[in-house]
């Protein structure tokens, strides 16, 4: 069995690495000649980088060669996209994408990348949040969620890490197209959100399954729906918010694996194909749902177009609010 080994470097970037036998990885052939790195643009633990991970270590075992996991959290995940955006194109250098690929321009108006200078591989792993309450809110369903707050306009508070966090777009599209009015709390961790949801500081917070699942078990937090379009593995008595209002889809975790645009295209082809096998495994799927994940994969062209469906939902989004770069 292949193990894996986590490395801390000198400048505090989390890496790992998973791989093959050095005889195994001789005969996978001319791609890949090295190690693979995935950069990823949020810190050791997170669902982004447990994706990364587990991704990781089935492509080591397919492709024959090490693949190293790199941390650079930082500016939205901007600082990962600057990294692989100036690394070689040749499918060495992979980014595990996230939403703020869609988004971030809408956000920042000196953004360090461009999404053009990637080429999309494949959407792997969509990861909802969950609309939860304070247990002391008379509401134990989306719908009466929506009555509660059409009778107590801009009384219930929500939390949120601010413009642009994933609590922010999960509850502003909710409160948008549920026609509602909640006020946000923005919170610099996201452990203080959750702790004043559970003390009933906070009425509403929208955890992504990962964490919410623990607290849950604990009855310190009633959930309500999850915001995937459709119902998740791990939650699945948990309705979705679209079963309430259809059309309602913020799966704000977005993962996906990119290059560098000019990866040559049979590079592009061979990592798509094992990914998309990977996607389709039993281990991998069970993993993924098991932390509340949505295995989706999908072929490049898929995945730029998904790509240019959330920057159409978010930009309406933030039109409708009068979000400007900043």
């Amino acid at each position: 069995m292949n193990k894996c080994r986590i490395v801390v470097n000198v400048l505090g970037s989390v890496m790992v690495f998973c791989g093959l036998p050095a005889s195994s990885a001789h005969a996978a052939g001319a791609y890949p000649e090295r190690p693979i790195r995935i950069v990823v643009g949020f810190t050791a633990g997170t669902t982004t980088d447990f994706t990364a991970r587990l991704l990781g270590r089935n492509l080591a075992e397919r492709l024959g060669q090490n693949v190293v996991v790199d941390n650079r959290p930082g500016a939205n995940s901007g600082v990962a996209n600057r990294v692989v955006g100036d690394s070689t194109a040749d499918g060495h250098t992979l980014l595990l994408g996230s939403l703020g690929l869609a988004i971030s321009h809408m956000l920042y108006r000196d953004l360090p990348f461009d999404r053009r200078e990637f080429a999309p591989v494949s959407l792997v792993v969509l990861a909802p949040n969950v609309i939860c309450v304070y247990p002391g809110v008379p509401a134990k369903s989306i719908r009466e969620l929506i009555n509660l707050a059409k009778a107590q306009p801009g009384q219930i508070r929500y939390g949120s890490s601010g413009l642009g966090s994933s609590a922010f777009l999960t509850l502003e599209l909710f409160k948008s197209m549920a026609k509602i009015d909640m006020q946000e709390i923005p919170y610099k961790a996201t452990s203080q959100a959750v702790a004043d949801v559970m003390g009933g500081q906070i009425q509403v917070y929208p955890p992504n399954l990962v964490s919410a699942i623990p607290m849950l078990k604990t009855g310190r937090l009633r959930p309500l729906a999850v915001t995937s379009a459709k119902r998740a593995a791990a939650l699945p008595d948990i309705p979705s918010v679209s079963e309430t209002i259809p059309g309602y889809d913020a799966s704000t975790g977005v993962y996906g694996i990119l290059a560098p645009a000019k990866t040559p295209g049979p590079v592009v082809v061979r990592l798509h194909r094992e990914i998309a096998d990977i996607a389709r495994g039993a281990d991998f799927r069970e993993q993924i749902e098991s932390r509340g994940g949505i295995v989706v994969g999908g072929t490049p062209k898929e995945y730029d177009a998904f790509l240019d469906i959330e920057k159409e939902k978010w930009g309406k989004l933030f039109a409708q609010l009068g979000i400007k770069p900043q």
